[in-house]
C-alpha cells in the first residue's frame, strides 16, 4: 500500500549532501540545482562534469562528520556497506535521505518531475518501478501540449482579481473553478475542429539530427505513421502516447500498401487528429512524399511538410567526405538503386564521363550492375568509392576502396543495408581526415552493438 505523504519542500539556500561522483550523481545534483539548494559533494573520484557545476566538491570517501548541518542528503554509489552505512547515520541524525535504487534505505523518494513554469508535477510509483513515472511524465507533457505554464500565469492574476473582487471562499473557490473549466474547454474544441498532416523528414539515423521543428510537432502528435529506419527514441519515447502505425518498407517487402498509407492519414486527419507521417531522412527525396501529397491535394486535406537531413549528406559528412569540392567535384548526383539494374533507366553515359559526385541510395545489393555499368561507359577504374553503413549510429561504419576493388570487398551486402554509396574524387577525402575526424552519434537510446530496428515495428496495422 502506498502510504507516502507528497510534499514539496524548500532547499534554496539550503545544505545538501550528494555521496557519490557519477552520473548517476550528476542527475541528482542538476535537480537540487534546479532548486537553488546548495550542494556538497563527497566521492574519491568525481566526473569532471560535475567538476564544472557550482558545488562545493570533497574528494574522500564518506564519513559521518558530512553531515554536519546538513538539511538533505542524497547516496548514489554503488557500494551496498557504505549505502547502509550512510541511511543508519542519516536516521540517527533524522535527516532526510535517499540512497538511489534502494528505496528500503530511503526516507523519501524523488519522483519524475514534469515541470512547465510555475506548474511542477512529481510522480512516485513508491520506489516500484522509477520508469513508469517517466512514461507518465511524457503521457502528461503530451497532454499538455507546452501549455499549463502559460495558462498558469493567466489564471494566477485572474484569481488575484478574484480574491480582491468577492467576499467568500465558496465564491471565490466557484469563479475560479468556472474560469479553469471555460479555458480549457475552449482550448480542447479549438484544437480538435480540424486535423492537419504533416510529412516529417527524421534525418538519417540519429535522433539529435531531426529539426527543432519536427521534433516539436512530433509531440504534439495523436497518430504518427512510421517507416522501417526511423530511430525508435522518436518514434517511442518523444510522445508515447500517440497511436503508432508501422508503414515501412524494407526489401522490397511493404508492410502497408502507399494506397493504404494514404487512406490511413485522410481517415485520421478527418478524425480531426494530428497526424505525422515519419520518414527517414528527407519526406521528398526517395521516399514517395510526391504521391502522398497528390493523395492529399486530391482529398482536400491540410498538409505541412517539414524537411529533414537526407541520408546521402548526412553519411558523407558523417566521415568528412564534402560532395562538393571546388577542385574535385562542382556538383552531386543523387540516384536510386532501384533503378541501377535496368540501363535503360539511367543514362550511364552520362554518369561514367561526369565530374560529379555520384550518391546511391539503396544500392548495394546491385553494386556489381553499378560498377559494371560506370566501366563499361567509359569510368576510371581508380574512381575511388566509398561505402557508408548506418550512417550516424553508433555502429556507423565504413569501406573505402575504387571502382576495380571495390566489389571484392564486399562478401554479403545484405550485411551492410542500410547504406549509402559515394563515387567520386572527393572520397579521398576521408584518408586525409579520418585520425582527426571526431564524429560522436548520439547514445540517447542505446540498442547494443547491433541496432535491429524490425524489434520496434508493430505486427499489424493498428489504425
Amino acid at each position: 500500500m502506498n502510504q507516502l505523504l507528497p510534499i514539496f519542500i524548500k532547499v534554496e539556500k539550503a545544505d545538501c549532501l550528494v555521496i557519490g561522483g557519477g552520473m548517476i550523481a550528476l542527475q541528482k545534483i542538476e535537480q537540487l540545482l534546479d532548486c537553488k539548494a546548495k550542494i556538497h559533494v563527497v566521492a574519491p573520484k568525481i566526473d569532471s562534469k560535475i567538476e564544472k557545476l557550482s558545488v562545493n566538491i570533497n574528494k574522500k570517501s564518506y564519513s559521518i562528520d558530512d553531515l554536519s548541518k546538513v538539511r538533505l542528503v542524497i547516496a548514489a554509489t554503488n557500494d551496498v556497506k557504505v549505502n547502509k552505512t550512510i541511511y543508519k547515520d542519516c536516521m540517527q541524525k533524522g535527516i532526510p535521505v535517499n540512497i538511489v535504487d534502494q528505496p528500503e534505505l530511503c526516507t523519501f523518494y524523488m519522483g519524475s518531475v514534469y515541470k512547465d513554469g510555475d506548474l511542477k508535477i512529481a510522480i512516485s510509483t513508491n520506489g516500484k518501478c522509477p520508469s513508469f513515472s517517466v512514461y507518465i511524465k511524457n503521457f502528461i507533457k503530451n497532454i499538455s501540449k507546452d501549455m499549463w505554464g502559460r495558462s498558469l500565469e493567466e489564471l494566477a492574476v485572474k484569481r488575484e482579481e478574484i480574491v480582491n473582487t468577492l467576499n467568500t471562499y465558496v465564491d471565490k473557490k466557484n469563479a475560479l473553478k468556472k474560469i479553469i473549466n471555460k479555458k480549457f474547454s475552449d482550448a480542447s474544441l479549438a484544437e480538435n475542429t480540424e486535423g492537419k498532416i504533416f510529412l516529417i523528414g527524421a534525418g538519417p539515423g540519429d535522433p539529435e539530427l531531426i529539426t527543432a521543428k519536427g521534433l516539436k510537432i512530433i509531440k504534439k502528435a495523436d497518430v504518427i505513421l512510421y517507416d522501417a529506419l526511423i530511430h525508435p527514441h522518436l518514434v517511442f519515447a518523444v510522445n508515447p502516447v500517440a497511436k503508432k502505425i508501422f508503414v515501412g518498407k524494407r526489401d522490397s517487402k511493404h508492410a502497408v500498401s502507399q494506397n493504404t498509407i494514404n487512406q490511413i492519414m485522410i481517415d485520421k486527419a478527418n478524425e480531426g487528429k494530428i497526424v505525422i507521417r515519419l520518414k527517414g531522412g528527407d519526406p521528398l527525396m526517395f521516399g514517395r512524399g510526391g504521391e502522398e501529397m497528390d493523395a492529399l491535394v486530391k482529398a482536400k486535406i491540410k498538409f505541412e511538410i517539414v524537411p529533414g537531413v537526407t541520408s546521402g549528406i548526412a553519411a558523407a559528412a558523417a566521415f568528412g567526405i564534402p560532395l562538393t569540392h571546388r577542385i574535385e567535384a562542382e556538383n552531386t548526383i543523387f540516384l536510386t538503386g532501384h533503378q541501377c539494374n535496368k540501363t535503360d533507366k539511367q543514362d550511364w553515359k552520362i554518369f561514367a564521363n561526369t565530374k560529379s559526385t555520384l550518391v546511391i541510395y539503396m544500392g548495394v545489393r546491385l553494386i556489381d550492375e553499378i560498377v559494371e555499368n560506370l566501366l563499361e561507359n567509359g569510368k576510371s577504374k581508380n574512381t575511388p568509392v566509398a561505402i557508408i553503413q548506418n550512417a550516424t549510429l553508433s555502429n556507423q561504419n565504413i569501406i573505402t576502396s575504387n571502382l576495380e576493388n571495390i566489389c571484392n570487398q564486399i562478401i554479403e551486402p545484405k550485411k551492410l543495408t542500410p547504406a549509402i554509396i559515394i563515387i567520386g574524387e572527393v572520397v579521398k577525402n576521408y584518408k586525409k581526415i579520418e585520425n582527426i575526424l571526431d564524429s560522436i552519434p548520439s547514445d540517447i537510446v542505446n540498442l547494443g552493438d547491433s541496432i535491429n530496428f524490425d524489434i520496434w515495428k508493430n505486427p499489424k496495422i493498428i489504425a
